[in-house]
């Protein structure tokens, strides 16, 4: 259940949030994969308070384990990719890049 968590909710739905930033959108998702550390917060807190049970507080400290674990790997390679396309090494940003300046 955690696998699930973690992959849709906690990945999913800000990795395909951003379909109208152009050639950006995983560039943008992937960077919010990673912000799990409120919701540790929230999660503690709320099996503190009793308002959730043990293994509903396991299916979400896994979920969150997920996208904490692989968001860092995954945005660097997006990264990477995005920069290599849109970038020169020496000269900056490529023509089209430059006309949106102007």
């Amino acid at each position: 259940k955690g696998s699930v968590m973690g992959i849709g909710p906690c990945i999913l739905t800000k990795v395909l949030c951003a379909p109208f930033m152009g050639d950006a959108k995983f560039v943008v998702g992937w960077a919010m994969v990673g912000r799990a550390e409120f919701a540790y917060l929230i999660a503690q807190s709320a099996a503190a308070a009793d308002m959730m049970d043990r293994e509903t507080f396991s299916i979400v400290i896994w979920a969150l384990l997920y996208a904490t674990i692989f968001a860092p790997f995954i945005f660097r390679k997006v990264l990477d990719r995005y920069v290599k396309r849109h970038f020169n090494n020496e000269n900056g940003p490529q023509d089209e890049l430059k006309d949106a300046d102007h």
